[in-house]
């Protein structure tokens, strides 16, 4: 499992965060093994970098295992990039921070074991505002799996500017798990609740309804 602390300045102790139980020692970024494994870390103690911000890109030029036993400091704006991880934790460098993320709610709708947060379902409707941040972010997960099944990779990822990464790995599963059918009726879908916040003011009910309607279609 890796750790990441989301903060704004790079700190060197973590006493402040609620993580006492977690043991660690502090090393430098050049200290980081470029074959991190398992039996590097044979007992409980974890690696906190201390002297550098990390990013995505940044690990995965290192060929980085996240079951790994690191803490890594990361920006809040770089935060988007980890969001398929599934051996990671986040922590946040200040107290009482709840934030929610499109792909968190993105990923409850294309999951048929799990049910809709209503935390989430409240947040990403209450305004337009971050309606639309959902919106945007799952019409193009949307329509990355529509070029997907009728276009080559190499011209998807151009025309996305993109690169192939986590997102496509993942885009190959739900097109196995959706099909081409559910994929174009959510085209539709999305092309109505644009229609709607273009034509009308907002209304939060029609968007949590179009939520819902998307996860019951790529459900069925």
């Amino acid at each position: 499992m890796t750790y990441l602390v989301i903060t704004d300045n790079l700190i060197d102790n973590l006493d402040d965060l609620e993580i006492n139980e977690l043991k660690y020692e502090k090393i430098k970024s050049e200290e980081i093994s470029n074959s991190t494994n398992v039996s590097l870390f044979s007992d409980n103690l974890y690696k906190f970098v201390t002297d550098e911000f990390f990013t995505y890109k940044k690990l995965e030029e290192i060929n980085y295992e996240f079951n790994s036993k690191y803490i890594f400091q990361v920006k809040k704006s770089n935060l988007s990039k980890f969001h398929d991880i599934e051996s990671l934790q986040i922590i946040h460098n200040s107290k009482n921070v709840i934030e929610y993320f499109p792909w968190d709610l993105s990923n409850i709708i294309f999951d048929n074991r799990k049910k809709i947060d209503k935390n989430l379902l409240s947040f990403f409707t209450e305004t337009e505002s971050n309606f639309r941040m959902f919106l945007n972010f799952f019409s193009k997960e949307i329509f990355r799996l529509k070029l997907l099944t009728s276009t080559d990779k190499k011209d998807v990822l151009e025309v996305l500017s993109e690169k192939d990464d986590y997102k496509y790995k993942k885009a190959q599963t739900l097109i196995k798990k959706t099909g081409n059918d559910k994929i174009d009726d959510s085209i539709k879908y999305i092309y109505k609740i644009e229609k709607k916040l273009v034509e009308s003011t907002y209304n939060q009910e029609n968007s949590k309804r179009f939520i819902i309607a998307m996860k019951q279609k790529l459900q069925a």
